[in-house]
């Protein structure tokens, strides 16, 4: 029986929780702009918002050309996570579940936030390597965010 593996990275960031938070609430179709060369397109499927169960299509190459639809299985306003599982998609060839999160939490003194990702996947096979190349990617992006962030503000 395969096993369920969790990474995690916390990336500290100026912006403050609620910033980010707001920046994939309201402005995600931004990251295909700031990050073209790796988020290729992104679009709702079903529902037009972050709502739970709303549903998304992403094209993007991360470690190659690939796809993925992949659904919002839990919003959390009041802890500022949202927490995205793929249902279908290039990368279910690989991991058999692949869900990513995360939250963001203001720091203690006020100034800025820690952005803590996460990710919960089971390989389809031994084979197959966990999943480190999207925890990194993940925490660039948000280091990008928090810039674009500092420029908006």
């Amino acid at each position: 029986m395969a096993q369920i593996g969790k990474l995690s990275v916390a990336v500290q960031m100026k912006s403050s929780a609620e910033e980010f938070y707001g920046f994939f609430r309201k402005k995600m179709d931004h990251l295909v702009q700031m990050f073209h060369e790796k988020v290729k397109s992104f679009k709702f499927l079903e529902g037009d918002d972050f709502t739970p169960g709303c549903l998304m299509h992403w094209s993007y190459d991360i470690v190659g050309p690939a796809e993925a639809k992949a659904e919002v299985a839990d919003l959390d306003e009041e802890n500022k996570s949202i927490t995205y599982q793929v249902v279908e998609g290039d990368i279910l060839s690989q991991y058999s579940l692949f869900k990513i999160k995360f939250q963001a939490s203001d720091d203690v003194v006020g100034l800025g936030a820690t952005v803590n990702w996460s990710i919960e996947f089971e390989k389809a096979d031994e084979n197959v390597p966990s999943p480190e190349v999207y925890l990194e990617f993940l925490s660039k992006i948000s280091m990008g965010i928090d810039a674009y962030l500092a420029t908006t503000n």
